[in-house]
């Protein structure tokens, strides 16, 4: 499945990244997830991008954020479906 990639600047030049996960089951949303919180470590924790995974497999959304809060990372979770949500990484 290929997956959607979007950034989006604001005035503050916070970067934002939606990754769409879904249609993807576990473990292949942590493991992306993973992959892309290590790719861009530097820029999260100085507050200059903030990730927004969007999934629709309910057991990523303990997984990603449980990952993340590991790495030091705040998270957010959106409920933005009957089946779906948005967890933000900042």
């Amino acid at each position: 499945m290929e997956h959607k990639l979007a950034n989006q600047h604001t005035e503050e030049e916070l970067e934002e990244e939606a990754i769409d996960l879904r249609g993807d089951v576990c473990p292949y949303p942590l493991i992306m997830a993973i992959k892309k919180v290590s790719e861009v470590e530097d820029r999260l924790r100085a507050g200059r991008i903030v990730l927004k995974f969007i999934v629709d497999h309910p057991p990523s959304t303990k997984s990603i954020p449980r990952e993340a809060k590991k790495r030091g990372h705040q998270t957010e979770i959106e409920k933005t479906g009957a089946a779906e949500w948005v967890i933000i990484v900042k």
